[in-house]
């Protein structure tokens, strides 16, 4: 009887081993989550059981890698089969953590574990233009090593910038013939010709450029002009309509439309359009509503009114990069390397890879946990991100794609804070109570300055620039540590001094209409030049490469001249809020969208004849 039993589970054993045998060559050639999870519910004590749950997370790890998962799998399981089929998910992880980075060293780790994997190349190249500072604007430079890392995400923006150089050369204009058509029905048509003739003659002339008045656009190839400006404008009733979730009233609407163009061959530069509107009882029957009460400020006057002539010499719209939209609103950037941090109103932030800056490419996201708090700034230093604003700071690690809180401080302990920079290992901050300095784990809070901060900088040589909203200080931070300002630049209340931003030896003050440039290179700033807001337009902010000046408004990126004394280029760019420098680009975000700018062509010396 004892026998027949035996025998029996044999039978039955040999036919289950049978079937799970079967089950397990059907898993392993599906070779996914389901097909494992299904073999491991039917046969969960197989002798195949260890392999399908090995392979289980293996296939798990392959959709979702991480590196802790990576590291925690190739502990539990030593298999050289797994590992080999793991590798190449691995490779593509460490380099995508080495990207997010973003740093020469990042990609010599990387290239240290895959001397000659799939994306050793590409990693090469990018160590090499990592560790030239992205060649610095030299333009020789830039068309040896497109030619010579092809596989670099690098590679593309050299060749571009190195095409702009010679763009700029084959495109630059010294003159621009002037074209306005004023609708015959506007009322004082003539009058308003001569005003638009006018303010385009001068902006040029102030830009040290000639133009020359054409009846229509056909007459601008008979007279043989370079460029050509176009100004058309009209003036029409528009009825009562629903605008922007609210009823506007019947009206009289003036709208101008302006365009620049190269004309051989032909390439529009810039495009915009302005419009203004005043109830029906203002309508004038001699004159545009244009010369009417108020249009003065709302429209003619800087830096409140929004007609402007834009300043181009050549075709600048071949720096300006494809934008970049979001879904939701961006307040501020920072950039540090080839990284771009950009912060969102609702406190969450992404990093983005600029190696490609026509395709920045998101490597890692911060998202907040939901609640009320403001946050309007953001600084990047090494691995750590530092968001504040009026509800105080907040500091993340960055590892990688890995991202985390590390520690916060309120309202509470610091106040509003307008800027923070990192000095001397820890957090130095500006804010409604005055200067702060943090401790590393933000710890410990020490007041150096108690009146409040409107803005702050750092300078060369870890100099401290700051600014209470009438004078502008520097002092080094020991100085500041006990006590005393090294030196003082009042510039009144009238200016009202607000953000300041620093790059190199020099420094740009924004004040409420105003804006200077600062020379640093002494103890005591010295005034470079005053940019008057009738001259520039509204400045929303401002930065420096080299020696050279940018200024970002509604008017787009504008280019200052050598002596910031005048505005000689500009470029027509959407995003218009807020400007970041770093190597030979400016980064920009708009309301909801992140651009960049190419600004080799604006410094760099014009490549050797035959440079490609």
């Amino acid at each position: 009887m004892d026998g027949r039993i035996a025998a029996i589970a044999l039978v039955v054993a040999a036919t289950l081993f049978g079937c799970a045998g079967t089950a397990w060559r059907h898993a392993r050639a599906e070779d996914s989550i389901s097909a494992y999870y299904a073999f491991l519910q039917e046969y969960p004590d197989s002798r195949f059981s260890d392999q399908a749950r090995a392979r289980l997370e293996l296939s798990r790890l392959k959709k979702h890698p991480t590196r802790a998962g990576i590291e925690a799998f190739r502990a539990k399981y030593s298999t050289p089969e797994l590992a080999a089929e793991l590798d190449p998910f691995v490779e593509e992880l460490l380099f995508r953590h080495a990207r997010a980075v973003g740093t020469p060293e990042s990609y010599r780790k990387f290239l240290d574990q895959y001397p000659a994997g799939s994306l050793s190349d590409r990693a090469a190249g990018n160590l090499a233009y990592l560790e030239n500072d992205g060649f610095a604007g030299d333009v020789s430079a830039l068309a040896r090593f497109a030619k010579e890392h092809p596989a670099s995400d690098y590679a593309a923006e050299a060749a571009r910038s190195v095409s702009a150089m010679q763009i700029r050369t084959a495109t630059s204009f010294g003159s621009v013939g002037v074209v306005v058509d004023v609708s015959s029905s506007v009322p004082g048509a003539e009058r308003l010709r001569r005003a638009f003739r006018d303010r385009a003659a001068a902006a040029y002339a102030a830009a040290g450029m000639q133009t020359q008045s054409l009846s229509d656009e056909e007459s601008a190839s008979g007279a043989k002009v370079p460029a050509l400006l176009t100004i058309r404008h009209d003036e029409r009733e528009s009825s009562a309509e629903l605008e922007k979730g609210r009823m506007t009233e019947p009206a009289i609407v003036a709208r101008t439309e302006v365009k620049l163009e190269r004309r051989d061959p032909p390439k529009a530069i810039w495009t915009d359009s302005f419009e203004y509107r005043v109830p029906l009882t203002a309508r004038r029957d001699n004159d545009s509503i244009l010369f009417g009460s108020g249009s003065a400020s709302s429209y003619w006057n800087e830096p409140e009114g929004e007609f402007f002539i834009p300043i181009a010499r050549w075709n600048t719209e071949v720096s300006a990069r494809r934008a970049r939209a979001f879904s939701k609103p961006a307040i501020a950037v920072d950039v540090a390397g080839t990284r771009a941090v950009v912060l969102f109103g609702d406190g969450d932030f992404q990093v983005f890879d600029l190696g490609d800056p026509e395709n920045p490419a998101a490597v890692a996201e911060y998202r907040r946990d939901r609640d009320l708090s403001k946050f309007e700034g953001v600084r990047a230093e090494g691995s750590s991100v530092a968001i504040f604003g009026s509800d105080g700071i907040e500091v993340v690690q960055l590892d990688g794609e890995d991202v985390h809180k590390e520690w916060a401080l309120g309202r509470d302990r610091v106040g509003s804070i307008v800027d923070a920079e990192w000095i001397d290992g820890g957090w130095l901050v500006a804010s409604n109570r005055g200067l702060l300095q943090l401790g590393r784990s933000g710890e410990e809070v020490r007041s150096l300055i108690s009146r409040p901060i409107a803005g702050m900088a750092l300078a060369p040589g870890d100099r401290v620039l700051f600014t209470d909203g009438i004078s502008l200080f520097v002092s080094p931070l020991p100085m500041l540590m006990a006590g005393r300002v090294d030196a003082e630049l009042r510039l009144g209340r009238g200016f009202n001094p607000q953000r300041v931003r620093a790059r190199g030896e020099t420094a740009v003050v924004l004040g409420a209409r105003d804006a200077v440039w600062l020379d640093l290179r002494s103890s005591t700033p010295r005034v470079l030049a005053r940019l008057n807001g009738k001259d520039t337009g509204r400045i929303l902010d401002a930065s420096m490469i080299g020696d050279q000046l940018f200024l970002l408004g509604p008017r787009g990126l504008q280019v200052a001249d050598s002596r910031g004394e005048r505005i000689v280029d500009s470029v027509d760019v959407v995003a218009r809020s807020r400007v970041r420098a770093e190597g030979r680009h400016l980064v920009m975000i708009g309301e909801k969208s992140l651009q960049v700018v190419d600004a080799t062509p604006f410094v760099a010396a014009p490549p050797a004849s035959g440079e490609r």
